[in-house]
């Protein structure tokens, strides 16, 4: 499509940031409900006047395309990338796999309406977005927020990589309820042969490597003497004094109470001591012996827990107290082949045989099955574990208080989620280790020399000039064979061997698509930081934070300035969408079958836009056919219809004279209060008010102005100025109708509008204008309308079809309205045509309720009245039968007929003759 804006337009600009999908995966309803929003507010600040950039990318690197070549190649361990395969075949077969788009994006983005360049597309893949993240890496490490160190987090034994904790995050099924034994372990008191303190634990194979224990120093604990039936005093156990219960159905005596405080530095046993001539080694490190721990607490176990390196805050207590560190597990989740017993075992497979081992040295006291929800690889599924990672981190800590500061900048859709989950995940989030043990990524931008002596050059240009290399290619192997000398010593600084999370990539998004800042013709300010971006839940703990993490690491500023997020939608089930579950309709054949429109506007005025979770509905989908095109088609076809009948020109549309007729004035305003609430709803990306308003109009439009007005219209009417105001109301509001539809149902909007008014596209005009509304106006008609819903209620009341006149009728409004009966005079006569009433209409004003009476006398008059209209709605619907259009002339046959009201049928029904026959019988002329 065209530009629309003119030069003056182009001046002003909106910005959006798309999250690019995975370029292999394929469309889903998820990623269909975001595609949605991502046109819907472009075509709105398009039509408003502002320049938009819509350029579609592609997320490339990472685990998604590396687990998918390591299938193709039969790999079933990483080393075998290395080992067997080569990481250059590897990396190509990357390449291969990733260039494989899969038709089916465009064919959804063109059917679900969306206007974005395809043909532009940027890659995470390409040297000009990889040579941006460079850049943004050298800015963050130089400002201090990159450092390389040891710290756990959670690791996947089989992709052997750190893993984010918000990839995990995202998607609640990544966490899978598992069976565990939680096993309370016996610890004796070195020095005192029958003293144990007791340690509850899930982890087994962690007892393979416990260099201390845990306890808090503020809790309370307990001595006991363990007694039975034949012997007393055979053992003594330690532990909190709340968790006694874990003594359940073992005698005991309560000897002492103890301070947490002083159960601190005392030494005890091992379980293995495999490692004590390394701990000899390092005169430093001290093990086996009690520490204190805020983090412990009474509410689960004992009171006391095992410290080992493969937790968070297991690790950091240790360092703390000079704990020696044993790393028992290779990156493939082995226990290590030199451990003694368990060597070469799988760590979940050592569970059983390391307490198989310590039951039968006595040294457990209970084992219960546990159940526990454990975080999942979400990319293969296996099981994750927290493990001590000498990685590159962003210090997250340091950076806490700024990124606090600048969420407060952002406005966020629905609002809850600012200082709700966005704030509560940020205040909780560790530091973020942004390497991984890979290779499919852009690499972690740092040359290393023995001396110690760090490179990190921020742009290839930098990288030429130290190492004296053309750099074309920043993958892995080719960029690990790239040297630059140390500027410290001279000798060869080589680049580590670790790529970057692809997360890294993701979050510099707004940078990196534009090549900034190498591509000269952007300026920061003109793009950053963009005014809208739209995801599900699952990305405020992933794609929004590191955007945020980002931009406030280089700019200390907020990464977007308006942010919608979007629930999840569910299988027909509740549960996840799933082929294997056949729990939801094929996306495709919906579309085809519905249309985009339908789906824009389901999605768009559904709960789903508000942040929560929906059940796919393909009656919801159906409905917004029933409640937004039908009705719409059929105002456009009853102005086509008659405007032909009554020969109206397009010179007759453009009516001067202000509106009199009570619903045209109406009409006009109701539009006017369309326009302004649908674009208040839209500049604070609400979609569900605005679809809820649209549909509302439409219907107002429809069984109320139109239903009203048909008397107005067609040979029976006579008021040649009243029809030009109605008509050029009716184009006049229809016109502004599928304006203000375009960017929510643009496929419907811009067929009618160009069917209305012969111009190229809806999509190239300006948005209009917001008015205020006379709401003194709608008020009354609002009043109207309950007027005539109590004498549809009164009717029914009294078993009295609308069909069949009444004299009069007497209506009664409530003393709470503000308005007076003589101010709905000019009303009268829409409500009499309404409720059938022929004679007078009084209003009064009195109680709480509406109410309306009726004078339902039958008279001459009364049967002649309900004769005429008898013999017309019969002949209506033989014409609707035959097929025939309102302006077609017919000759009529009939058993009877009102006779003294022939000139009248004759015109109201189109006919220039009616006789008497056998039956009714229509005939065209």
């Amino acid at each position: 499509m065209k530009n629309p804006l003119t030069a003056a337009q182009k001046k002003k600009t909106w910005t959006f940031l798309d999250g690019p999908p995975f370029i292999t995966g394929l469309p889903h309803y998820g990623s269909l409900l975001s595609s949605i929003p991502k046109d819907v507010f472009p075509r709105f600040w398009t039509m408003k006047g502002y320049r938009v950039r819509r350029v579609w990318g592609w997320d490339c690197h990472g685990l998604p395309a590396e687990n998918k070549v390591e299938n193709k190649l039969g790999i079933t361990r990483k080393k075998d990338i290395e080992e067997a395969i080569g990481i250059k075949k590897f990396i190509d077969e990357c390449k291969l796999y990733v260039k494989d788009v899969s038709g089916e994006w465009e064919w959804y983005v063109d059917h679900v309406g969306r206007w974005v360049d395809f043909q532009h597309a940027y890659k995470t893949m390409d040297n000009d977005y990889m040579e941006t993240v460079m850049w943004i890496f050298k800015q963050m490490y130089d400002k201090k927020y990159i450092y390389k160190g040891m710290r756990v987090s959670l690791y996947c034994p089989h992709c052997s990589t750190p893993i984010s904790n918000f990839e995990v995050a995202m998607d609640a099924d990544n966490y899978k309820d598992v069976k565990d034994l939680g096993t309370t372990y016996k610890y004796k008191l070195a020095g005192q042969d029958d003293t144990y303190l007791l340690a509850w634990s899930t982890t087994p194979w962690n007892k393979i490597a416990t260099p201390a224990l845990a306890v808090n120093p503020e809790l309370e604990y307990i001595k006991v003497q363990v007694s039975s039936n034949d012997e007393v005093g055979k053992e003594y156990y330690i532990l909190a004094k709340t968790t006694l219960a874990v003594l359940d159905g073992t005698q005991y005596v309560a000897k002492e109470t103890i301070k947490g405080k002083d159960l601190i530095g005392k030494s005890f046993e091992p379980h293995y001591d495999f490692y004590k001539s390394d701990v000899e080694k390092h005169k430093d490190n001290r093990a086996w012996i009690v520490v204190g721990g805020d983090f412990v607490t009474a509410d689960e176990g004992t009171g006391i827990v095992t410290l080992a390196a493969y937790g968070e805050e297991d690790l950091k207590v240790m360092k703390e107290n000079n704990i020696f560190a044993v790393l028992h597990v290779d990156e493939e989740g082995h226990i290590k082949k030199d451990v003694p017993l368990f060597g070469g075992m799988y760590y979940l497979k050592a569970n059983k045989a390391v307490n198989d081992d310590l039951r039968a040295r006595g040294l457990i006291l209970k084992e219960e099955e546990y159940i526990h929800s454990m975080p999942h690889c979400w990319r293969c599924g296996t099981q994750l574990y927290y493990a001590p990672q000498d990685a590159w981190y962003v210090d997250i800590q340091q950076l806490k208080p700024k990124l606090f500061k600048n969420n407060e900048a952002v406005n966020w859709f629905p609002a809850h989620f600012k200082n709700g989950r966005f704030l509560k995940s940020m205040e909780a989030a560790p530091d973020w280790c942004i390497s991984r043990s890979r290779y499919w990524g852009s690499p972690v931008p740092v040359w290393e020399c023995e001396c110690g002596e760090r490179f990190v050059p921020g742009s290839i240009a930098e990288l030429e000039a130290a190492s004296g290399q053309k750099i074309e290619e920043l993958h892995r192997p080719d960029i690990d064979n790239v040297i630059v000398r140390c500027a410290q010593c001279g000798a060869q600084a080589r680049r580590v061997p670790e790529v970057l999370d692809s997360w890294i990539e993701a979050g510099s998004a707004s940078l990196a698509e534009r090549h900034f800042p190498f591509n000269t013709s952007f300026k920061l300010e003109d793009f950053f930081p963009p005014d809208f971006i739209v995801e599900y839940t699952g990305q405020i703990r992933a794609w929004f934070y590191v955007l945020h993490v980002i931009a406030t690491a280089l700019y200390d500023t907020n990464a977007f300035k308006n942010v919608a997020v979007t629930g999840v939608i569910l299988g027909t089930d509740g549960r996840k969408m799933s082929k294997n579950f056949g729990n939801y309709p094929d996306p495709k054949m919906m579309i085809t079958k519905f249309g985009g429109d339908a789906l824009r506007l389901y999605l768009m005025g559904s709960p789903v836009m508000r942040g929560e979770d929906i059940i796919i509905s393909e009656d919801e989908y159906r409905n917004q056919i029933k409640t937004f095109h039908i009705p719409l088609w059929n105002i456009v076809k009853f102005f086509d219809v008659y405007s032909e009948v009554d020969a109206i020109s397009a010179a007759d549309l453009q009516f001067k004279k202000p509106y009199t007729h009570v619903l045209d004035v109406w009409a006009q305003e109701l539009t006017k209060q369309l326009v302004f609430e649908v674009t208040q709803a839209l500049e604070a990306y609400n979609t569900v008010k605005a679809v809820d308003l649209l549909i509302n109009y439409i219907d107002d439009i429809s069984k109320w102005y139109i239903r009203r007005s048909r008397d107005r219209v067609g040979v029976s009417s006579n008021d040649h100025n009243d029809k030009l105001a109605f008509y050029s109301s009716l184009y006049s509001i229809l016109t502004t109708a599928v304006t203000v539809a375009a960017p929510l149902a643009p496929f419907i909007a811009d067929i009618l509008y160009k069917h209305l008014t012969g111009e190229e596209s809806v999509h190239l005009i300006n948005w209009p204008t917001p008015q205020q509304t006379n709401s003194k106006i709608l008020e009354k008609e609002v009043i109207v309308r309950q007027v005539v819903e109590s004498g549809h209620r009164a009717r029914k009341e009294l078993n009295l079809s609308v069909q069949r006149p009444v004299i009069s009728g007497i209506t009664t409004i409530p003393t709470s309205t503000s308005f007076e009966p003589s101010d709905f005079d000019a009303h009268k006569e829409v409500v009499k045509a309404e409720l059938n009433i022929l004679g007078e209409l009084t209003f009064k004003k009195s109680g709480s309720d509406f109410t309306t009476e009726y004078d339902i006398t039958e008279t001459e008059e009364i049967t002649r009245e309900r004769d005429i209209r008898q013999f017309v709605r019969l002949v209506q619907q033989e014409r609707k039968r035959l097929g025939l259009q309102q302006g077609d002339l017919i000759t009529i046959v009939a058993p009877e007929y009102p006779h003294d009201a022939e000139e009248y049928l004759k015109k109201k029904l189109s006919a220039s003759s009616i006789t008497i026959g056998e039956k009714l019988i229509i005939e065209k002329v």
